[in-house]
């Protein structure tokens, strides 16, 4: 079965996240950039990841942050940005030239996040 981290603050949103994915993956999660970095492995299959993993600072782009290091570490492993802030789909084309394979704004419409890590798991 394929493996996805999925990395968010919101502890609900990644609940709902990996309800709907568990039946067809196995769902590991992160809650921080920290926890992402130390739970990211080449077993995974497609990385998840919310741009601000701190909703409390403004500035926050941990996300970021975690795209270009897993492009370094896991070049092969597939990154799926995702965002509820209007100013980062205003970002999207920057967020793709730095790694990812796509950006999917929050809330996410199910049937288009599962078949965009259907085309991006081979």
């Amino acid at each position: 079965m394929n493996k996805i981290l999925i990395v968010d603050d919101i502890r609900e949103y990644v609940d709902s996240l990996k309800n709907v994915l568990k039946s067809e993956y196995e769902i590991v999660v992160a809650y921080s950039l920290k926890e992402a970095k130390e739970k990211a492995n080449e077993t995974f299959s497609l990385f998840l990841v919310d741009i601000r993993l701190d909703e409390s600072e403004p500035t926050n782009i941990d996300g970021i942050v975690f795209l270009e290091w897993a492009k370094k570490n896991f070049p092969k492993i597939p990154v799926v940005m995702m965002s509820a802030y209007k100013e980062f789909e205003e970002k999207k084309e920057e967020i793709i030239a730095k790694g990812s394979e796509t950006f999917l704004r929050k809330p996410i419409d199910i049937r288009n996040l599962k078949e965009t890590i259907r085309k991006l798991i081979v």
